[in-house]
């Protein structure tokens, strides 16, 4: 009997093969952190808009990035890729599937809550909650008026049971409380708003004659199953009041954004209560009208309320917002000019700035700290009007009844300045700092670079300081 003898050089590949195949094996069994966020403010069927959602994307993006989600493990479905059979199939193999026990999974919705009559007897008010997907319509069954194409609050909770993963965060920026009101008169104290849109549909009389106060189901566990419970959901309101939408994006995610933000810039984490408690902190900040304001709500297991949520450090220059902004730089078509006093501030030292500008246009001027706050130096309140002509322009202007200082945190700071053809004031769209001279940089602004870099024109410049302790700099 003869015996076929392996080479050496075959048992080797061999054995690369089987480990390779382990290591498959074990990653499928695995899966990864898997984020998805859903923002819906177009639909198929109606003429309804939310101007706003596609800001909520961004900012929830930048969100997840925060609390380490890689580029690769975050989906997005806006508009319409948010279709029923899309979404249910996402949810199906990115989330249940593609996720195990010991992975992170983040849940983001913004856009319409609803309510249709139930239709299995599970709810004391005879309404399910909804979320509307891309392809809503308005149909009839059993002689009621109802909706089609919408994520149901009985079919979440099913997916919800049936994904491994022990560590997961829902966020909902949506409201399910039934009424007819659909705007309201937003008095804000930094964001340029007026008029903002409720995140409730409307489409039967029915609704406000029920005066349904509705809640997701992911919000109503019973306290013995919170416990047992593997997610934290937080949602925009409570259920008698009324989340809204902007044109400068959601007011609740930008809420979210910000605890998020600070947290970061500060290198500390933050707990889901925290979070929460955060984003409700800054909607009293922003919203001055009684009618207005709205309470975010927590719900879920107790343990992963209190758990840091892990977030990525801004310092160092090695924020998102200084990568976006420096990218546009870049990506831009002509430069404009920018030179400062000097290249090493220590605190209390007086910022002065020169800029040459290529050709008339609209002038916004970003400084972004270490940490990654980025402040609007031009225009400000005491010069509001950013309209400009070619020629150098000398930072604070004579019209500026102020110094900029320089009082950190301490490290690599960037200044950009943008130049567009098109009207596009930062300061009118940032959020305001007391006493309001100068503005943080909003999502909204930022956008609009990226669509003047897009569409128009954008020339730009960029130059790097640092800012050291007293003494370090000669």
């Amino acid at each position: 009997m003869f015996h076929k003898k392996m080479r050496p050089g075959g048992l080797l590949t061999f054995i690369l093969w089987l480990m390779l195949l382990l290591i498959a094996l074990v990653s499928a069994a695995r899966g990864e952190d898997r984020a998805l966020l859903i923002g819906v403010g177009r639909y198929a069927h109606f003429t309804e808009r939310l101007n706003g959602v596609s800001l909520d994307l961004n900012m929830m993006t930048e969100v997840a990035q925060l609390m380490g989600f890689k580029s690769h493990e975050i989906k997005i479905l806006e508009h319409g890729r948010a279709s029923t059979a899309r979404v249910y199939e996402t949810i199906e193999n990115w989330l249940i599937k593609g996720s195990g026990p010991d992975d992170r999974v983040l849940f983001y919705f913004s856009g319409h809550g609803s309510q249709i009559p139930d239709e299995n007897d599970d709810e004391a008010d005879q309404f399910d909650e909804v979320l509307l997907l891309y392809d809503v319509a308005r149909i009839e069954k059993s002689g009621r008026q109802t909706l089609s194409g919408v994520l149901l609050d009985d079919h979440f909770n099913n997916m919800l049971d049936r994904m491994q993963s022990r560590n997961i965060l829902v966020i909902m920026d949506a409201c399910h409380s039934g009424s007819a009101t659909r705007s309201i008169r937003l008095i804000s104290r930094s964001l340029q708003v007026n008029e903002a849109k409720v995140k409730y549909f409307y489409y039967s009389p029915a609704l406000e004659a029920a005066g349904g106060r509705g809640r997701f189901d992911v919000m109503e566990q019973a306290p013995p199953l919170t416990d047992g419970s593997r997610y934290v959901a937080i949602t925009a309101c409570r259920d008698d009041e009324k989340t809204v939408v902007t044109a400068q994006g959601s007011i609740f995610t930008l809420g979210i954004r910000q605890a998020i933000r600070s947290a970061a810039m500060s290198g500390t984490n933050i707990t889901a209560e925290e979070l929460q408690l955060g984003a409700t902190r800054f909607i009293r900040e922003q919203i001055r009208s009684d009618d207005g304001v709205f309470h975010p709500q927590i719900a879920g297991n107790s343990q992963l309320r209190k758990r840091p949520l892990q977030l990525v450090s801004l310092a160092d220059g090695n924020g998102f917002v200084r990568k976006k902004l420096d990218k546009l730089v870049q990506k831009s078509s002509n430069t404009v000019w920018i030179k400062p006093n000097k290249a090493c501030f220590e605190p209390g030292d007086v910022l002065e700035l020169s800029v040459w500008i290529p050709e008339p246009g609209y002038l916004n001027i970003i400084h972004i700290t270490a940490d990654d706050q980025a402040t609007v130096l031009f225009p400000n309140q005491y010069h509001p009007d950013n309209a400009v002509g070619r020629g150098k322009l000398i930072i604070p202007t004579p019209c500026m009844d102020f110094e900029i200082v320089t009082d950190g945190p301490l490290g690599p700071n960037l200044i950009t300045a943008f130049l567009t053809r098109r009207p596009m004031n930062s300061y009118h769209s940032g959020f305001k700092t007391l006493p309001d001279v100068l503005a943080h940089l909003s999502p909204h602004s930022t956008r609009s670079l990226m669509l003047h870099q897009r569409q128009d024109w954008l020339a730009a410049g960029r130059i790097a300081i640092d800012i050291r302790q007293k003494g370090q700099c000669r």
